[in-house]
């Protein structure tokens, strides 16, 4: 069906999908765990620091791929999941509200891996970066409500 041009514009906007605007606002939060590893990968090297002083009294040696390497992969996911997400906010609700809801649960597991993961004794991230990692989650979570609460 054709569009007519004398069609109201707040009438497109409003029928955009709810939920949209928040998954897209989860991407954007997902990328900005990426921008944060790649502007300290290429000035201060501080995540890569950290690291490396909870790991020396070990005797381990720590190398800037691994540790930047799961924050990309981190970043990555979190930004194809929130893709997926926002691009299916026009299937039907049960769907939209599935897709986010999985990826609140995956973006929730990332981020408390970063937070929380330990070895040695060693925490390798400082809590910033797993609170960076689980922003996405929060507009996430308003995604989803916003995704079950369409009227489809």
């Amino acid at each position: 069906m054709r569009q007519s041009l004398s069609e109201n514009p707040s009438t497109l906007r409003s029928k955009a999908a709810p939920g949209r605007g928040t998954a897209m606002l989860a991407v954007l939060l997902s990328l900005v765990l990426a921008v944060a590893a790649v502007v300290d990968q290429g000035g201060g090297h501080s995540l890569l620091d950290h690291a490396a002083a909870g790991y020396a009294a070990h005797g381990k040696d720590v190398t800037s791929g691994t540790i930047y390497g799961l924050v990309y992969t981190a970043a990555v996911i979190n930004v194809l999941m929130w893709v997926l997400a926002a691009a299916l906010a026009r299937t039907p609700r049960l769907v939209a509200t599935g897709a986010a809801g999985l990826a609140v649960l995956i973006t929730l597991a990332l981020g408390l891996t970063l937070l929380f993961a330990s070895e040695y004794g060693v925490h390798p991230f400082p809590p910033v970066w797993g609170i960076i990692a689980l922003l996405p989650a929060v507009a996430g979570v308003l995604a989803c409500a916003g995704f079950a609460r369409a009227r489809r």
